[in-house]
C-alpha cells in the first residue's frame, strides 16, 4: 500500500506539488525485483517498451514511471542505469513545461538535454526523445 501525502509549494512562481513518502515505524521491505533506497522502491525493466505503454506497466504495478526527487535518488538511478536507457515519467507538450505522470510540473533541479517530448535516463543524465521508440522504464512507489 502506497502512503503519501501531498503537498503544495511555490518554485519560480509556478504550484509546485511533491509527493512525500511518510515514515513508517518499522522499515517495509521492497516487492522482489524491486530495489529500495530510503523510503522508495524502485523497478528496473529488462523488457522494453515505449513510454506510454511503460507507464502502462507502472500504472498495473501501482506505482508510476520513476519520478526524481533528491539526488541521492539520482545518482542511485544513474549509477545503476549504466549505459542502458530508461524511461522516467517526465513528459511535456510542445512549448509547455515537463510534468511528472501524477500531473506536478518538474521544477527543473535537473537539466533535461534534447528536444524531444519524454524523458529517459542514463549514467550520464537525463535526456529526452520522442516517445514511440522502445528502451527500458524505471517504475517507483513509496515503501
Amino acid at each position: 500500500m502506497i502512503n503519501s501525502e501531498l503537498r503544495d509549494g511555490r518554485s519560480d512562481g509556478l504550484i509546485r506539488r511533491t509527493i512525500i513518502c511518510s515514515k513508517r515505524a518499522k522499515p517495509v521491505a521492497c516487492s522482489e525485483g524491486w530495489l529500495g533506497i530510503r523510503d522508495k522502491c524502485f523497478y528496473f525493466s529488462d523488457d522494453t517498451r515505449n513510454w506510454t505503454a511503460s507507464k502502462m506497466f507502472c500504472s498495473l504495478q501501482k506505482s508510476e514511471l520513476a519520478q526524481i526527487d533528491t539526488q541521492k535518488d539520482m545518482e542511485f538511478l544513474k549509477r545503476f542505469a549504466g549505459m542502458a536507457m530508461y524511461w522516467i515519467g517526465l513528459s511535456r507538450k510542445p512549448e509547455d513545461y515537463w510534468k511528472w505522470t501524477n500531473g506536478t510540473t518538474f521544477n527543473n533541479w535537473f537539466e533535461i538535454t534534447g528536444n524531444g517530448s519524454y524523458a529517459f535516463l542514463t549514467a550520464d543524465g537525463v535526456h529526452s526523445s520522442r516517445g514511440f521508440i522502445d528502451i527500458k522504464w524505471i517504475c517507483s512507489k513509496c515503501k
